[in-house]
């Protein structure tokens, strides 16, 4: 198997103003619920048990999802197709399809029931296929953050899941059969993988640590991939992969996955990124062999965005966090997780309590923020952040700019004096007439002054960009030093 991942590094996670669906070609979410009759259901089990499933995420007071309901594509696919033996199945059925009803806002069983003003009808009588109530009071145990977890952002959300565990968004579709052959026949070569571009891949400013999942699809057990990660058509590394993480044993231990199983792969950093690159993954020779069945390949095109890159430095910034006091936030410096700022939801104008600085790379991050809305704007008013956290725990970034900003800090002629060496190391010489110096660092503080020298000793300063104030008959000139020792 050969698969390309071309990703897109999106400012750790990329964000929207509300959670989309999950993306076609996505890994499903596993659940259990219980349906009204009191039974439980395992999505993966009916995966495993080779059947393609439909989820329609409805609310009860949706029109739409009424209409859809009503329309009997679900109920005909599940009276063809569905399990034999299961009680509104037809006797002839292909025995390969499942089909769920989730109610995803916690309506009540009344109004499942069609019973209250609230609700478009009786969703219950007629329906022969699992109906889902995550009403709390209900005493069956489901939750409504079921609809967080499969990125329900609109109602009706109707899903289908393959054996493979692909998701792919099918709108309000009628004879779903035909789409059960969009599906991958089940695993039948010796050795196959697959992989997947994982959503939870970290992203700093100019790095990334790409998480893949790779996925069994082959007969025999599954104890080797071979992974090569490109930059830009350049191959950055190649790994084999023979062990995984167990949180059993706090130890690595033998890759080992069976038929359809999947697991999660950290892998190393891809640093010295620019906006535009292009990340490749190649995952070949599972159990150290050729693919046998290359045609099965997922490929995920992403392209890398590192965000806003040039933020105001040399001033407050501005926070504002929806939510409430369940919601919490930080922003911090990604050089040494050093915290400028945090606070909780429900906040306008909040600033960070320790200065940015030059040139470096800061991360928002929320959590337990379910669709917890942000912005955050410099001092120059620039809306460097604006998204929703999407997820437990988000992140995103901005990097400050990487010249000078602070006013008067440009260089000027100075035709009588000379600046040298640039950068200086130990000593900074100036040629010329002058009355006195300062040198300023980039938050503004004067860190160095002297009357008229030909040299001034720079030992003592940090590396890094300074702003060098000449003043000669009154006037002022200003220009940029480097200190790198």
């Amino acid at each position: 198997m050969k698969s390309n991942l071309l990703i897109a590094l999106v400012v750790l996670l990329s964000f929207g103003n509300a959670q989309a669906q999950l993306p076609n070609g996505s890994i499903a979410p596993d659940f259990t619920v219980v349906d009204v009759n009191g039974t439980s259901h395992t999505l993966y089990d009916y995966l495993d048990a080779n059947k393609t499933v439909f989820l329609d995420f409805s609310a009860i007071w949706c029109p739409p999802c009424w209409s859809y309901h009503e329309s009997h594509a679900l109920k005909q696919v599940y009276e063809d197709h569905g399990p034999a033996n299961a009680t509104g199945v037809n006797s002839s059925t292909t025995n390969d399809v499942m089909v769920f009803f989730i109610e995803g806002q916690g309506g009540s069983m009344d109004e499942l029931n069609g019973i209250g003003s609230s609700t478009m009808g009786d969703w219950i009588n007629g329906t022969p296929y699992p109906i889902i109530c995550t009403d709390p009071a209900s005493g069956f145990g489901n939750s409504a953050s079921i609809s967080d977890t499969w990125a329900v952002g609109g109602w009706p959300t109707v899903y289908q899941v393959c054996p493979d565990r692909t998701v792919t968004v099918i709108g309000q579709a009628q004879g779903l059969y035909s789409l059960v052959t969009n599906c991958l026949p089940p695993p039948s070569q010796n050795n196959d993988a697959r992989s997947f571009m994982n959503s939870s891949a970290s992203t700093g400013c100019s790095s990334s640590t790409p998480e893949i999942t790779i996925q069994n699809y082959g007969l025999n057990a599954l104890d080797e991939v071979k992974i090569e990660v490109f930059l830009n058509g350049v191959s950055q590394y190649t790994t084999i992969h023979d062990e995984i993480w167990s949180n059993t044993t706090n130890s690595y231990v033998p890759l080992d996955l069976a038929t359809l199983e999947m697991t999660d792969i950290l892998l190393d950093p891809v640093t010295g990124l620019e906006n535009g690159d292009m990340i490749t993954i190649d995952v070949t020779m599972p159990n150290g062999t050729n693919d046998t069945d290359p045609t099965n390949n997922q490929t995920i095109t992403y392209e890398v965005d590192l965000g806003f890159d040039n933020a105001y430095w040399d001033g407050a910034l501005s926070i504002d966090v929806d939510g409430g006091p369940q919601n919490s936030w930080y922003l911090k410096k990604v050089s040494n997780n050093l915290i400028i700022a945090s606070g909780y939801g429900d906040v306008t104008g909040a600033t960070n309590t320790i200065p940015l600085e030059f040139n470096e790379c800061y991360t928002f991050q929320s959590i337990n923020g379910q669709n917890l809305a942000y912005t955050v704007t410099d001092a120059q008013g620039q809306i460097i952040l604006d998204g929703a956290a999407s997820s437990v725990e988000d992140f995103d970034n901005f990097t400050t700019g990487n010249e000078v900003w602070t006013v008067g800090v440009n260089d000027q002629e100075i035709s009588s004096i000379s600046v040298y060496p640039i950068p200086a190391k130990d000593k900074l010489y100036i040629e010329g007439e002058y009355d006195y110096l300062r040198v300023i660092d980039l938050l503004g503080k004067a860190v160095l002054s002297s009357t008229y020298q030909e040299s001034i000793n720079t030992s003592s300063l940090n590396n890094g960009i300074y702003v060098l104030e000449i003043v000669h008959a009154n006037n002022k000139y200003y220009k940029k030093i480097q200190v790198s020792k």
